[in-house]
């Protein structure tokens, strides 16, 4: 499920259901004990965003449906870059209008979040399904 490269790249390739997002931070939790250098910070930034982009795929990326996703984190001297790639329906949004709701809200937190603690978050959807890109860089 999880494979490393000397490139310090992390991969998992799962089907969402009820055991992928902790898949998703086993994953994390893996990576932060081989790189203990990375800033304690940075890994919660990272956990936090990751843990709500993954959150959205599983809940919404599939209609209902279980999809096919890809996680791959990649460990680079001045950054964190993961990307999320997914075959589910697209999505429409507009992460540079996006803001915190109402505070009675029950939902709707988790993109303002993500892009709240990382230095770059993005979405593509192509022939290829959906692309997230989250960035976080290492400086705290």
């Amino acid at each position: 499920m999880t494979a490393t490269d000397p490139d310090r790249r992390w991969v998992i390739e799962i089907t969402t259901g009820p055991q992928a997002l902790e898949d998703i931070h086993n994953m994390l939790d893996d990576l932060w004990s081989a790189h203990d250098d990375i800033p304690e910070l940075v890994r919660l930034h990272t956990d936090l965003a990751a843990g709500e982009i993954g959150a959205n795929i599983i809940e919404h990326a599939g209609g209902g449906n279980p999809v096919r996703l890809r996680m791959e984190v990649q460990v680079l001297p001045d950054e964190i870059h993961i990307t999320y790639t997914d075959d589910g329906i697209p999505v429409r949004v507009d992460l540079s209008a996006t803001t915190m709701p109402d505070e009675m809200s029950e939902r709707g937190r988790g993109l303002a979040i993500a892009v709240s603690v990382l230095d770059d978050l993005s979405y593509l959807h192509d022939s290829d399904g959906n692309h997230w890109t989250l960035v976080r860089r290492l400086a705290a």
